[in-house]
């Protein structure tokens, strides 16, 4: 009878419908990472992927790289790094092993070169996500994610050919991993052995740094919570065994190669002297981080404003978010007592950056501003970075090509707009299609004059077209792009005798005076460097030392002769 009652029927009608209604909320949230994912995949592939191979390589980092995997193929080497025919210690192996991959699978091109770093922007934007996702939910890891693929600091690095961006995944991966470890209420020891598997990577990849930083925000993150779990004995020892297991033998190889001349050149040189003394001396200052934090973050500029008006008030995160501060904090203190300070060394804050202007974003979105003067914050930011954009418009490789050089700040002015009335979908999706647009204009319109002004790729093609057997010299900002692209021999023409941070096993000429030496050694020599440098070199050169000379973009290309004879190609 009770199956028959109407009302029971009624109840269990309302119970299946509800059921039926639930069914595909439960299956949503799969349905919806797959779609985050797709989608963050296709801003990664425009962003990191457009034109990849478009411009020559840029000088003068690009071509030390290439050139290396370059030699290390041709020679059937897999272990040690050459340049100019020599051993060189810079970096550790691993990055080279993914440019000579690519390399081979690909052809030797500007798109091979890059690919790797690509690559692996692309797997840190969903390794981003996907530890946002845990630690702060699905819609402010998406934001984060997006945040971060549209930095522009982060969406350069993503396209150039340096250890930079495979180093900051494997240091971010160590960082996750240890974050679920350390903020997790029982123990997780996979998470302890991929932090120590990824810092092992890192490690390969730029060095004992790669450890480092995990440690630091671990440790950071421990003293300040002071409840931080710890990796048992056992899973401790086999995460370090791990790790040794992935960086140690290629160094003891090394080491039993070549010795206290690795030894020095890498471990003292390449780590303790950037540390204590400034490869760039014009950079090491105390703000110069904090700037590059400013600067690079763009377009998100307004949002992080308000994050850093919103600090010490309640916020979303826990723990998690606690881990991100300690990463920022701790990094960001060590790499500003270091003495050697560039823009990428500090790539890898990015990422909680990154996250926490993701859960600022949320917030944004869901209440608006809390404060008028949140607001102001807010507004002040977006024409703080419109009028920064506007440089475009007379950086000299994009003078001559005024309306495709401001759909960038077109895109700021539009996101600016849509902010000054309230913070919306559309404003997010008008900052994050500023940084794509800067990519196309960047590898279409802006091709030529950008690779004129970055790359010597245009002069060494025309060289190595004479087919001459000139002896050939550069500045030192360009000898490894022209060596690269020429194949040829290339001594160093430069105003120092030490003309790099780190010493190349090549001849250094060293002024005015002793560029009139070589040539009167030598005989009639090419010489490439940029049109500023040229002008300021060529006034104290004797009256028709000069053969002749071209432009090749923003480089000249002078025939120097060894006794004046009256002919002069191009004025200074």
């Amino acid at each position: 009878m009770g199956c028959d009652d109407p009302g029971h029927r009624d109840a269990r009608r309302s119970r299946l419908d509800s059921r039926s209604r639930l069914q595909p909320e439960a299956a949503r949230p799969e349905a919806g990472r797959a779609r985050d994912v797709v989608f963050l995949l296709i801003l990664c592939a425009v962003a990191f992927g457009w034109q990849l191979g478009r411009l020559g390589l840029i000088d003068p980092d690009e071509p030390f790289y290439a050139q290396t995997a370059r030699e290390m193929l041709a020679r059937h080497d897999w272990v040690t790094p050459w340049i100019f025919g020599q051993p060189q210690f810079e970096k550790p192996i691993f990055f080279y092993w993914l440019e000579m991959i690519a390399f081979a699978a690909l052809g030797r091109s500007e798109l091979a070169a890059r690919f790797p770093s690509a690559l692996f922007g692309t797997l840190l934007v969903i390794a981003t996500y996907a530890f946002g996702a845990r630690a702060f939910g699905r819609r402010v890891a998406w934001l984060g994610a997006l945040v971060l693929g549209t930095s522009l600091i982060y969406a350069a690095q993503s396209r150039l050919a340096m250890t930079d961006m495979v180093f900051t995944f494997f240091v971010c991966v160590a960082c996750f991993a240890s974050a679920d470890a350390l903020t997790a209420a029982t123990a997780r020891p996979g998470r302890w052995v991929l932090a120590f598997v990824a810092s092992g990577f890192a490690t390969l990849t730029k060095g004992p740094i790669g450890s480092l930083i995990p440690l630091l925000a671990g440790l950071t993150f421990a003293w300040s919570s002071g409840r931080a779990s710890r990796p048992g004995a056992r899973t401790a020892l086999g995460g370090v065994a791990l790790g040794l297991a992935i960086a140690a033998p290629w160094f003891a190889v090394m080491l039993a190669r070549y010795g206290w001349l690795y030894f020095r050149s890498f471990f003292i040189h390449e780590n303790l002297t950037r540390l204590f003394f400034a490869e760039h001396p014009s950079n090491n200052h105390v703000l110069y981080y904090p700037a590059v934090l400013l600067v690079g973050i763009i377009p998100w500029l307004p949002v992080l404003g308000v994050a850093i008006a919103r600090l010490g008030q309640r916020s979303q995160g826990g723990s998690a978010r606690r881990y991100l501060e300690c990463w920022i904090v701790s990094g960001l203190a060590f790499f500003t007592l270091a003495q050697s300070k560039l823009p990428s060394y500090v790539l890898f804050l990015f990422v909680p950056l990154a996250l926490l202007l993701g859960a600022t974003l949320d917030s944004l979105l869901r209440e608006g501003h809390r404060s008028p003067g949140e607001r102001r914050v807010a507004r002040g930011g977006a024409l703080i970075q419109l009028a920064g954009s506007l440089g475009l418009l007379v950086y000299r490789p994009l003078a001559a090509i005024p309306l495709p050089a401001s759909v960038v700040p077109g895109c700021l002015a539009a996101a600016a707009a849509l902010l000054w009335r309230r913070p919306a979908a559309p404003w997010v999706a008008m900052s994050a299609l500023s940084t794509v647009a800067l990519v196309v204009c960047f590898t279409g319109w802006a091709a030529a004059p950008m690779e004129a002004e970055l790359s010597v790729r245009l002069a060494a093609e025309r060289i190595a077209k004479a087919g001459t057997a000139e002896p050939l010299l550069a500045t030192p900002l360009l000898v490894r792009g022209l060596h690269y692209y020429t194949g040829a021999p290339v001594q160093v023409w430069s105003g120092r005798p030490r003309a790099f941070f780190t010493p190349h096993p090549l001849r250094v000429v060293v002024g005015a005076a002793g560029l009139q030496s070589f040539v009167r050694a030598e005989g009639l020599t090419r010489c490439v460097l940029s049109a500023s440098r040229w002008r300021s070199l060529a006034a104290s050169l004797p009256r028709g030392m000069v053969a002749d000379s071209f432009l090749a973009g923003d480089k000249v290309v002078v025939r120097l002769l060894p006794a004046p004879v009256g002919a002069v190609g191009l004025s200074p």
